[in-house]
Parts: structure tokens; C-alpha cells; sequence
């Protein structure tokens, strides 16, 4: 199911933001004009990953430090993780991501 977010210019480049759709916890970040979405959820404990940090193109949690690259979500420490991406494309002016089954 496709829902939309928030308006693509209210998320700053070099900016995230954690939302809560549907029960879904939804991470945006922007990037040089692209937006990407993940789960909002460590791959390691689960903890909120826009409770952490975003530096330069780099998704920290706060937790354990793992970190992830922002415009891939491929892990970056430790290597065998990563985010679970979500389709997201902008209509009308509106973030908008496809969800699916699992929060």
C-alpha cells in the first residue's frame, strides 16, 4: 500500500526524519535532492534509527554505532547488515512510500 508522508520540500537536504505511518516506523532521508526511505529500525537491536544521526552520507545509531550508508542502506560497520529500503517515489509534490507487511 502506497501512502503519502509529509512534502518532499519540507525534508532538508541532509536531513532525516522518522515517521509513523500506519504502524509502520518510516526513516526519510535526503541526499543532494533524492529521497530514501528504510525502515525506521537498526538492523542489529531494532532501536529507532532517526534517534541517531546523519553524517554526511552516513545513518548512525545510537545505540551500538552501527552504521549504514544513507543513499544504499548496504551496512558500512558492520558490513554483513543493512536497512530494509522501501520503495519511494514523489507525487504531487509528496513523499510518498510504499509499505509493506512488517513494521
Amino acid at each position: 500500500m502506497r501512502k503519502r508522508i509529509m512534502p518532499v520540500d519540507e525534508l532538508w537536504d541532509g536531513e532525516m526524519q522518522g515517521h509513523q505511518v500506519d504502524g509502520h516506523k518510516v526513516l526519510l532521508v535526503k541526499l543532494d535532492g533524492q529521497v530514501c526511505a528504510y525502515s525506521d529500525r537498526c538492523a542489529h537491536l531494532g532501536v529507532a534509527l532517526s534517534e541517531g544521526e546523519l553524517i554526511g552520507e552516513t545513518i548512525v545509531c545510537k545505540a551500538h554505532h552501527y552504521r549504514y550508508d544513507a543513499r544504499t542502506g548496504c551496512g558500512i560497520n558492520p558490513k554483513s547488515v543493512s536497512l530494509h529500503a522501501l520503495p519511494v517515489s514523489i507525487e504531487d509534490g509528496m513523499i510518498a512510500v510504499e509499505l509493506g507487511g512488517s513494521s
